[in-house]
């Protein structure tokens, strides 16, 4: 179905996505941008004013818009990649930046698609997406600070087959700290089935009441 600027349905669902969209043509001008995109470059300080519609995304600095909280995105954008895009000879661009808004560190992902419309998919410009990826980012951080304080495992670890003690070094130590030393883990305690069948008999009949269990 070709794009329809009038059609309601087609421009509310543009509206509510949660991630910016701005769309371009072949020269790099822009042509649209939806509201989350407008709400997004009004949180991080563009004036309500700001002519965006009609100028040269390719002309766009951190200088020319006034925002040196842009610094990042310019340095990391590669502007002859998202021309590529828009000529056919890049299938795609993405790339991650940071920026400040609302007083914290907040993660974008911006990715570059062409625009095709027509049945021959002509090639009329580019799909630029912002999404915020600021959550995804902070997990991915605490993984990565929890795997640098890991020590790596040896490929065979001596257990006793008894008391289930680790030996490390000269001493033994029980499996849990072992473990606990080493990874960024935290055991908890229960007990199973098994066990309380076998130290608490007189109460292992509940486990073979499915309602009791329950």
């Amino acid at each position: 179905m070709p794009y329809d600027a009038g059609n309601t349905s087609w421009n509310n669902a543009v509206h509510s996505l949660n991630k910016g969209l701005m769309i371009i043509n072949i020269d790099g001008i822009i042509d649209r941008m939806n509201d989350p995109l407008v709400t997004m470059a009004e949180r991080i300080g563009f004036p309500p004013n700001f002519k965006r519609q009609g100028i040269s995304f390719f002309d766009l600095t951190s200088q020319s818009v006034g925002l040196t909280s842009l610094d990042h995105f310019f340095q990391e954008l590669n502007m002859p990649s998202i021309r590529d895009v828009t000529q056919g000879k890049q299938s795609d661009y993405s790339f991650e930046y940071v920026i400040r808004w609302m007083g914290q560190e907040n993660w974008v992902l911006c990715e570059v698609l062409p625009l095709l419309i027509s049945k021959e998919k002509q090639i009329q410009g580019a799909i630029i997406s912002f999404s915020d990826i600021t959550k995804f980012k902070r997990r991915e951080q605490l993984l990565e600070q929890a795997l640098a304080h890991s020590v790596p495992l040896p490929g065979h670890i001596p257990i006793c087959a008894v008391c289930k003690y680790v030996r490390h070094g000269e001493g033994w130590e029980p499996v849990e700290s072992y473990l606990e030393n080493r990874l960024p883990i935290e055991f908890t305690h229960d007990i199973c089935p098994d066990c309380i069948r076998r130290l608490y008999p007189k109460y292992s009949s509940i486990l073979d009441n499915p309602e009791l269990s329950e």
